[in-house]
């Protein structure tokens, strides 16, 4: 009973997000999904890399409460039949706890449109009271309609997987957006996000790259109302970025990110 009550908390707990670069455009990542986290966002956005990739991010407080705190590790390779991602992410703290696996492979199929699956082990732990554990699929489409245009859509937990004794129904969420690039250096996004359980979210975020080593992005998105902003500076084959975004009763969240790319 307890882990049932504790897992409808948990559905309604603020997303944060993973990796900087999405958290600082609102969140809005669906229709551009370049990097190692595509994997969490679109997996479908998988075959956009050209190298290996690997990341570290961390939130050290969100909400200013260091019990809510995550830490997360992705990697993701190009192969010639997919693309294939791995991300290990760990919330809470030793009372209370979340462990999310994602396993998620991306492939192109034709006329500019690629594919994605992912497979997420979620498991709970609460002091005392036990574990329970649920795996979710889910599903992403990316496609461009030319160089500057791109769309995607994404949906979380499609076969509505459940957890707990009571069987509580874990969020099943859809996404869809749009990518617009009128320059090299410069994109702006807009998505919109549907919890079945609560109101839709609308998103936008814009990028400005200066000279390929500095990034510097905003974002917004509704219900709740949050400002976002973000930079990332590149160094050789390394990128640290930071985002922090602002809820309008609790305040700022900080989070970091090293990541690195091996080639081109």
């Amino acid at each position: 009973m307890v882990l049932a009550l504790c897992s409808v908390a948990l559905a309604s707990t603020d997303n944060n997000g993973r990796g900087s670069k999405a958290i600082a455009l609102g969140n809005a990542f669906v229709a551009i999904a370049d990097n190692v986290w595509a994997g969490v966002y679109n997996p479908a956005g998988l075959v956009q890399l050209t190298a290996a990739q690997g990341a570290a991010f961390f939130v050290p407080q969100q909400f200013a409460l260091p019990e809510l705190r995550t830490a997360s590790l992705a990697v993701a390779v190009p192969f010639s039949f997919a693309s294939i991602g791995l991300s290990i992410e760990q919330f809470g703290f030793e009372l209370y706890r979340e462990t999310n696996v994602t396993i998620a492979a991306g492939r192109s199929i034709d006329w500019g449109v690629s594919a994605g699956i992912a497979l997420n082990l979620h498991r709970i732990s609460i002091d005392r009271y036990g574990v329970v554990q649920r795996v979710t699929v889910d599903l992403g489409l990316l496609a461009k309609a030319q160089d500057d245009l791109s769309f995607g859509f994404a949906m979380k937990n499609v076969a509505a997987s459940t957890i707990g004794q009571t069987r509580e129904r874990m969020p099943q969420i859809v996404f869809l957006g749009a990518r617009y690039a009128p320059w090299k250096e410069f994109q702006m996004t807009l998505e919109c996000e549907k919890d079945t359980r609560h109101p839709l979210t609308v998103k936008a975020g814009v990028e400005q790259r200066f000279l390929e080593i500095l990034a510097l992005r905003l974002g917004i998105s509704t219900n709740p109302d949050k400002f976002s902003a973000g930079i990332g500076a590149r160094y050789s084959i390394f990128e640290f970025s930071y985002a922090g975004y602002s809820h309008p009763q609790l305040g700022w969240t900080h989070q970091i990110e090293i990541s690195f790319q091996l080639g081109e």
